[in-house]
């Protein structure tokens, strides 16, 4: 594997695309992940249709992975809106000098997946689990908050 590159590259054609998939409301991709080949370079690792639990089923505990989950906030009036959930995934199997990457790339992460509602930092699955994710936006949904979440 070549050494960790100091810069992040999301130049590439299909992941600017799967990513303006997940922001288009009219789209049915509502997640995206991205990772690191073994040469270094960011690539797609997936997207679909199938939310959270479909994502959830992409992660793999030796990789690191950065990608957007979007869900629907639902209130009593029937009300549907967007909230797009930032995911950094650090697997436990990673090596520390992977681990390390993350905190130098991160925020390159950050500001090409603008205007999420929320990040979360995940070591395992169940640190992405409904209910977590769920109190997580009910925290910054303000005064106005949804009476629930739908996660596909």
């Amino acid at each position: 594997m070549a050494g960790p590159k100091r810069s992040v590259d999301l130049s590439n054609t299909e992941i600017q695309e799967a990513w303006q998939e997940v922001r288009n409301d009219a789209s049915d991709t509502n997640w995206i992940l991205l990772s690191y080949a073994d040469n270094g370079d960011i690539v797609l690792s997936g997207k679909g249709t199938g939310g959270l639990t479909e994502m959830k089923t992409q992660l793999n505990p030796n990789q690191v992975y950065y990608g957007v989950a979007r869900v629907r906030a639902v209130d009593d009036h029937g009300s549907k809106r967007a909230k797009f959930v930032f995911i950094t995934y650090v697997g436990a199997g990673v090596t520390p000098i992977r681990r390390a990457r993350v905190s130098t790339h991160k925020h390159e992460f950050e500001r090409f997946f603008n205007g999420y509602h929320i990040q979360i930092y995940a070591n395992s699955e169940e640190d992405l689990s409904e209910e977590a994710i769920t109190a997580s936006l009910h925290a910054c949904a303000g005064a106005h908050k949804p009476q629930a979440y739908e996660f596909s």
